[in-house]
């Protein structure tokens, strides 16, 4: 059986329509976090920021970059320990998201909406978002408290 040029045409164009409505990841439409906004604050230097900041828009966040030099005033200035630094700092709503925290995190935070400062995954750990290698057991996530204090919140 021989096609015409039209119905060729026309069953292509079925199949790229198809085709664009699967393109969205349904990890993107079904995240609890499509509609939040967050600013990630990096250094330009650092890859691993952009890999993560890629994770975030992947899962249909709304990210806003700000590039400075040096975060160390800033960290700083919001009172995040200096154990819990990462290479970046971020904000969602009024909290403080420090570092490579997995969106299943964020997300806990912005339902339970407790009295502090925000989480922070410290330091780089391979396999935590962004970070390439394999994560090497659960890493932990810690709660930033209003007194500077950081606590064991949730394992991931």
């Amino acid at each position: 059986m021989r096609l015409g040029r039209k119905a060729f045409l026309g069953i292509l164009g079925i199949l790229f329509l198809m085709g664009c409505q699967s393109s969205s990841p349904s990890s993107q439409r079904d995240s609890p976090l499509a509609k939040e906004v967050v600013t990630v604050y990096r250094t330009p230097s650092c890859g691993c920021c952009g890999e993560y900041i890629r994770y975030l828009r992947d899962h249909g966040m709304t990210v806003h970059v700000v590039e400075q030099d040096d975060l160390t005033p800033l960290k700083r200035q919001w009172g995040i320990p200096e154990g819990m630094w990462s290479c970046h700092t971020s904000r969602v709503g009024p909290y403080l998201v420090e570092g490579h925290v997995p969106l299943e995190a964020i997300a806990r935070l912005l339902k339970e909406r407790p009295d502090a400062r925000g989480i922070a995954l410290p330091g780089m750990p391979p396999g935590s978002p962004g970070m390439g290698g394999t994560r090497a057991g659960p890493l932990t996530i810690y709660l930033l408290t209003a007194d500077g204090q950081a606590h064991s919140w949730m394992e991931w």
